[in-house]
């Protein structure tokens, strides 16, 4: 009876993740193309934090060189980069003079390095919107007049973006996709735009268009000066002060390859696992459980259980594959190291929350 019960809710709570997927599928959460219209389009500072990116800040530089755009600018802020980041910059800085280097300060007491890296970028952005972009994206597709275009249109305080991941080793197919599987089975995205309660917040770092009025207002980075996971924080901030904010799903217009291996990964992920979960230990812990239950409670119930439960298992991740385009048959095919993949980052997250510290790029943050 027990184990009937169990079963039961198991079911319950992954038809509720395929409804939600269905729903992110069928709503289409992607940047629209702008129409043809004559109104000015406002100006924008593009804002780009570095720290030790040599490999990936020329890529994106170049990205943007392609991008036409009326009145942009570009700023880069080198936070204590000790490779070549510096001379790449500069050499991209001669080529396109939309670009300008700035070396950082010292990290003051109290801040992660990339929230003051955003702060101190922000002090010097002149321009209508901000767009703080990570240095392992790169842009396409006219981008910049789109995102601007559709924050503008919907009075968005701040608009975030998923790039579409690409993943090359093994080690990135088992990780990265379960970003995706929380995002898109957990939360409806169109909810974030059209509800005003802050549990239905998400947003992403890499890639953060804030209205410029609204930020200089609030200094939103400056509120979150020492949180690891700020782009959620800062929407769930956005919305408490009742303004509109959206996120939405990437295709080629932006992309990134988050990180290079297994470990890299694991690491990246396990600093900010919680803050998907709504800071919640609860809803995390639960998550945990009963993802790990469904593959255990099932076999010892009647064959219909467990049928039904990987029917929808694999409809859930090709719909969030769908919808993040990703390759289905690539996905399925991860799915299970995936899931070990994802205990494992839990496993770190619960480790390094109790010992409170962790160390990312050469800095050791509690």
């Amino acid at each position: 009876m027990i184990l009937t019960i169990a079963g039961s809710l198991v079911l319950i709570l992954t038809f509720l993740r395929f409804t939600v997927a269905l729903v992110n599928m069928l709503s289409r959460p992607y940047l629209p193309h702008v129409t043809k219209d004559r109104s000015r389009i406002p100006s924008l500072s593009v804002l780009i934090p570095v720290r030790n990116e040599e490999k990936n800040i020329g890529t994106l530089l170049g990205s943007l060189a392609m991008l036409p755009y009326e009145k942009a600018e570009i700023i880069v802020y080198d936070d204590g980069s000790t490779d070549s980041t510096a001379e790449v910059v500069n050499a991209c800085a001669r080529i396109d003079r939309r670009i300008r280097y700035i070396s950082g300060d010292e990290l003051p007491e109290g801040w992660t390095g990339k929230n003051h890296a955003c702060h101190r970028l922000a002090a010097e952005a002149a321009n209508e919107y901000l767009l703080f972009l990570d240095a392992d994206v790169t842009v396409g597709e006219d981008l910049l007049k789109r995102a601007v275009s559709f924050a503008a249109r919907h009075r968005l305080a701040l608009l975030s973006m998923v790039p579409r991941q690409k993943m090359r080793s093994g080690g990135e197919k088992a990780v990265v996709p379960f970003m995706f599987r929380i995002l898109l089975s957990l939360l409806p995205l169109f909810l974030v735009r059209r509800c005003r309660w802050t549990s239905f917040s998400a947003a992403n770092g890499q890639m953060m268009l804030f209205h410029g009025e609204t930020y200089r207002q609030y200094r939103f980075h400056e509120m979150v000066r020492d949180r690891l996971a700020e782009d959620i924080e800062i929407m769930r901030l956005v919305k408490r002060y009742r303004f509109r904010g959206d996120i939405l799903i990437g295709r080629k217009e932006i992309e990134c390859r988050m990180y290079r291996s297994y470990s890299e990964g694991v690491n990246g992920f396990s600093r900010n696992i919680f803050s998907m979960f709504g800071n919640s230990m609860a809803f995390f812990l639960l998550y945990l459980v009963s993802g790990l239950a469904g593959w255990i409670i099932l076999l010892f119930l009647p064959l219909q259980f467990l049928a039904a439960y990987l029917l929808m298992v694999v409809l859930l991740n090709v719909m969030i594959a769908s919808t993040s385009r990703q390759r289905i048959s690539e996905n399925l095919v991860w799915l299970l190291p995936g899931i070990a993949a994802f205990y494992h980052i839990a496993f770190l997250a619960l480790k390094r929350r109790r010992n409170r510290t962790f160390e990312w790029k050469g800095r050791k943050i509690r």
